[in-house]
C-alpha cells in the first residue's frame, strides 16, 4: 500500500477581510477630500480618466490602470471637470511583504486583470446586498439569498490578482503586458471598439457585419461564445453607458441626449434606460446628484 504524504500548500498571499467592493460613477466635478486607512486599496479606472492623491503625490489614472494604495497612505480621488468617469474600488486586509513591490505604481492592465475585476463586482453583488455606489458603506451587509460560496470567491479572486500583478512585476516590470490577441478575440475586440466609439449613430445588425464583411452567423457567434449576449444588445448597452455619463456631466437634458444618441424618441429612450439601469435617466441624475452630496458632506 503506498504512503502518501500530505503537502501543505504555501500561501504567500492571503486575504484576511474583504473591506468593501465599490463600483462608482462620478460626475465631471467629483472630488473626495481624502483619507488613510490601515487596509490595502485597490483603484481602478473602469470609465475615462480621473486623477487620484497618494501621498503627497498626484497622478492621473488614466481608463484601464490601476493603482495600489499602502495602508496608512493618504489618498483622494478628483475628475477633471470636463468628462464623467467610472472605478472600482476594493479595499482588504493582507500582510503579504510582496504587496508592497505592487504598491505605489501605475499599473496598466490587460484583460486578464479586467476580467478578475468584473468577477469581484458580480460576486459583490451576489454577496451583499449593499449598492455598489455608496460612498457611505463602512461594513458589508450579507445578503439573505446570498449565492453559495460568493465571499470565498471574492477572496480567491482578490488573491488571484494580487498574485497575477506580483508575477507580472517581478517578471515584465511593474507595467503588464497585454497578452497576446487570437483571432477570434481580435475580431470580437474591433467590432465592440467600433460600435462603443459610434454609439451616437443608428447602427444595424447588418450594418455592423458589412462593415467588418463577417456573415451573419460569424457574427452572432462570436458574440455569443465571447460577451454571452447579441451584439446589438451589447450596442444598446454603449447607448446606455454613454447616456449615464452625458447625465452625470450635466450638460444636456434627456431629449437632447436622446437625439445624440439617434433614439427615435425620448420616450423610447427613457424605456430602453430603465430596462437597463432599473431607473428613468431623471432618477439616475438625481440619484448620482446625491451620491455627490453625501461625499461631499464627508468631505
Amino acid at each position: 500500500m503506498t504512503d502518501y504524504t500530505a503537502t501543505v500548500p504555501v500561501l504567500p498571499v492571503t486575504v484576511e477581510n474583504i473591506i468593501t467592493v465599490h463600483y462608482f460613477e462620478y460626475t465631471k466635478n467629483f472630488a473626495f477630500s481624502g483619507e488613510a486607512h490601515d487596509f490595502w486599496e485597490i483603484v481602478f479606472a473602469d470609465k475615462g480618466d480621473f486623477y487620484i492623491t497618494a501621498g503627497n503625490s498626484e497622478k492621473l489614472l488614466r481608463q484601464g490602470h490601476m493603482y495600489i494604495h499602502k495602508p496608512m497612505e493618504f489618498h483622494n480621488i478628483r475628475c477633471d471637470g470636463k468628462e464623467a468617469s467610472n472605478s472600482v474600488i476594493v479595499t482588504f486586509t493582507c500582510h503579504s511583504e510582496e504587496l508592497f513591490s505592487i504598491a505605489g505604481e501605475i499599473i496598466r492592465c490587460g484583460d486578464d486583470i479586467r476580467g478578475i475585476l468584473a468577477s469581484i463586482i458580480t460576486e459583490a453583488r451576489r454577496a451583499f446586498s449593499d449598492p455598489l455606489g455608496d460612498p457611505y458603506t463602512a461594513h458589508l451587509t450579507r445578503r439573505e439569498d446570498a449565492q453559495f460560496g460568493s465571499e470565498e470567491l471574492i477572496k480567491i479572486y482578490i488573491e488571484l490578482l494580487l498574485i497575477k500583478l506580483i508575477r507580472s512585476g517581478s517578471e515584465n516590470g511593474i507595467i503588464t503586458k497585454l497578452p497576446k490577441v487570437r483571432t477570434d478575440d481580435r475580431r470580437i475586440h474591433d467590432m465592440c471598439d467600433y460600435l462603443e466609439k459610434n454609439c451616437t449613430e443608428n447602427i444595424s445588425f447588418g450594418d455592423l457585419c458589412r462593415r467588418f464583411s463577417l456573415s451573419s452567423s460569424t457574427v452572432k457567434k462570436l458574440f455569443g461564445e465571447k460577451l454571452g449576449c447579441g451584439a446589438m444588445e451589447f450596442f444598446s448597452n454603449c447607448k446606455i453607458e454613454r447616456a449615464k455619463r452625458m447625465l452625470r456631466e450635466d450638460n444636456r437634458n434627456v431629449t437632447e441626449i436622446a437625439e445624440l444618441l439617434s433614439y427615435s424618441s425620448v420616450h423610447y429612450f427613457s424605456r430602453a434606460f430603465k430596462k437597463a439601469t432599473g431607473m428613468t435617466p431623471t432618477q439616475y441624475a438625481n440619484s448620482v446628484k446625491a451620491m455627490y452630496e453625501a461625499v461631499r458632506s464627508l468631505n
